[in-house]
């Protein structure tokens, strides 16, 4: 299997665990602010809200599409990021002052 064929499987499958996820804890397909929720969650700032296998599946798809799934408010659709562009994303969103919502 090519490398782009299995990173499209594997960023779709990601997607698709994103969104159950998101289904299955919020009732929403997408909750606004799930890809930095989950990310938390990865990268254990976050605790309590996915099991440690989910955490372990997001983490091994992840890493083998080397990127991230976001809510594309252009698109209004899940887009699929590489990695280094959703680190930016994530440390831009990390620094802006919390939004009440």
């Amino acid at each position: 299997m090519s490398h782009m064929h299995e990173q499209k499987i594997t960023a779709g499958l990601l997607k698709k665990l994103m969104s159950a996820i998101s289904e299955e804890r919020w009732c929403a397909g997408w909750m606004h602010g799930l890809e930095y929720t989950l990310w938390d969650m990865i990268t254990g700032r976050r605790t309590g809200v996915c099991s440690r296998e989910e955490i372990e599946q997001l983490k091994y798809l992840s890493e083998k599409c080397r990127g991230w799934i976001i809510w594309d408010e252009q698109s209004r659709d899940e887009k699929f990021v590489p990695m280094q562009e959703w680190v930016r994303l994530y440390e831009a969103w990390n620094r802006k002052p919390s939004e009440e919502d």
